[in-house]
């Protein structure tokens, strides 16, 4: 009779460090949501000044006004400009074949005096949540997608930006109709890729958000709640613009 061999400590640990490599991946794959935000930061009374974490901040002109809130479903983004151009951005990695949407919410509840992406000397949004996609030279060729909320052109409109060439404008919302209300929005950034750029589309290495009110010489304001990445299909989510 065989004598069965003794299994080592080694060999032992060597399997559960396997097995819980395997699980964890497992768990990513089966993760249908690439979170961007919940927006964090240190707190007094109902406010927070300051940058939210794992953000950095972007100033074209004037001051920055941005702020975390406790209002809606908890910890809200709020940003206002006057006669101001600033971008929060975060670096984050996403293949569109695997998370292809994009939901966030968002509010309105000023926007910027005659505002129109289609003129360069009007070029500014309450709102916008800007997909980039990285390509080096990246101040050069890389691409973004912008989400926009706009004063005057219609829902739906792309547009080229007239300032930056690098970017393409997706009117998502457009005027007062819904503004000071919470809205919910979920666009296929993958398909909204390739219709305008005629390509498969690339790795996403970032999100930024932004608002500006500096050509109109005006004013906006508005409010971010949660954006992420998401695999779910469109029929459990609330379409728009698709």
């Amino acid at each position: 009779m065989k004598k069965m061999k003794r299994t080592t400590p080694v060999c032992i640990g060597l399997f559960l460090l396997v097995s819980l490599y395997l699980f964890r991946a497992d768990l990513v794959a089966m993760d249908p949501n690439v979170r961007v935000s919940t927006f964090t930061g240190k707190f007094t009374n109902e406010s927070s000044s300051g940058l939210p974490d794992d953000w950095s901040v972007r100033v074209w002109r004037g001051t920055p006004e941005i702020e975390l809130v406790k209002e809606h479903k908890g910890t809200v983004l709020k940003l206002r400009s006057h006669q101001s151009n600033v971008a929060l951005y975060k670096e984050v990695d996403v293949d569109l074949t695997q998370h292809p949407r994009l939901s966030w919410e968002w509010k309105v509840t000023e926007l910027p005096e005659h505002g129109d992406a289609r003129h360069g000397e009007r070029d500014d949004q309450a709102a916008g949540i800007y997909v980039v996609f990285p390509k080096f030279p990246a101040f050069l060729n890389s691409r973004i997608i912008g989400y926009v909320w706009e004063s005057d052109v219609p829902q739906g409109t792309i547009v080229k930006s007239r300032n930056d060439s690098r970017i393409h404008y997706v009117v998502v919302r457009s005027g007062k109709q819904e503004a000071g209300e919470w809205v919910h929005e979920v666009r296929n950034v993958e398909q909204d890729y390739e219709r305008i750029f005629g390509e498969q589309a690339s790795m996403v290495g970032g999100v930024s958000l932004m608002i500006d009110s500096d050509h109109t010489h005006s004013s906006s304001e508005s409010f971010f709640g949660d954006i992420y990445f998401t695999s779910m299909p469109m029929l459990s989510m609330r379409q728009t613009g698709q």
